[in-house]
């Protein structure tokens, strides 16, 4: 796991840009899988704990929605133990085999364990 606030942020990124190509395995691994993680996704949802969270990903990498987003204007906050990083997420995914554009505001959450600095939450909210 990555030893810089900034390279977890920029981690995550990536493992949502192969997510949305089908490939989840880069997204459970950057997660603390704790009982406490929280994930409140572009859907609407409310989830709390590993096994539900894992699920989500699972199931969104299963859709293969395709497309790229990118994080835009971050700012990342970092102290004794625990980080987070607020900023845009911007792209574009397919839906139902339509192109549709993101553009989500979206603050994650971030502990330092063990093996370094580990998501521990992300709320998306879209913005149009």
């Amino acid at each position: 796991m990555t030893s810089s606030l900034e390279a977890a942020s920029a981690e995550f990124y990536t493992a949502l840009n192969a997510m949305l190509g089908g490939d989840v395995e880069p997204m459970l691994a950057l997660w603390s899988h704790a009982d406490d993680v929280t994930y409140m996704s572009p859907f609407g949802e409310l989830l709390t704990g590993w096994e539900p969270i894992r699920a989500s990903w699972q199931a969104q990498a299963d859709a293969h929605l395709g497309g790229e987003v990118r994080a835009e204007e971050v700012r990342l906050v970092e102290g004794d133990g625990l980080g987070f990083a607020v900023g845009f997420e911007r792209g574009e995914v397919q839906v139902e085999g339509r192109p549709t554009t993101v553009d989500i505001r979206a603050t994650s959450l971030y502990r330092r364990e063990d093996d370094g600095w580990r998501m521990v939450g992300h709320h998306t909210d879209p913005l149009g």
